[in-house]
């Protein structure tokens, strides 16, 4: 049943930054002006997917959850969930910093926008189960054994 939610993960941030970047394009002068709107509805997509992200490491989720017919799918397994936590508190930390000393300036929100799709996209990356689970999942794995838990 929670392995049905797992697309939630690298989809909000992805799916919050497309409504942005949608919204730019749509009104940019009002777009640029809304800074702290749009950084604040990026970080609150990362803190719903580290959420989902969260429960699913805590209740031991594992498996495989199909994307778009079949044709894509997500690894789910415990280093990845790891591996993913740990990534989006680093994005999470980057945007927080970002709103509290970069300034205001024209750019601001393509900055938010692409923070939310690299987000997405390495999450999505995370969960590809593919030779990157070889280069993190011996550091990831030992991590694991030493207790360290979030």
């Amino acid at each position: 049943m929670l392995l049905n939610f797992t697309w939630l993960i690298p989809g909000l941030p992805i799916l919050a930054s497309i409504f942005i970047a949608l919204l730019l394009i749509s009104f940019n002068k009002t777009m640029n002006r809304l800074t702290k709107p749009v950084s604040y509805f990026i970080i609150i997509s990362l803190i719903f997917s580290e959420i989902t992200n969260f429960i699913l490491f805590r209740k031991n989720i594992s498996g495989n959850d199909p994307l778009f017919g079949g044709n894509f799918e997500l690894v789910i397994d415990r280093p990845a969930l790891l591996f993913a936590q740990s990534i989006g508190l680093v994005f999470l930390l980057i945007m927080l910093f970002s709103v509290a000393k970069l300034k205001r300036r024209s750019g601001y929100v393509r900055y938010f926008i692409s923070l939310g799709f690299l987000c997405g996209f390495v999450y999505l990356f995370s969960f590809s189960g593919s030779l990157f689970h070889n280069f993190y999942d011996p550091l990831i794995s030992s991590l694991d054994k030493t207790g360290i838990s979030f």
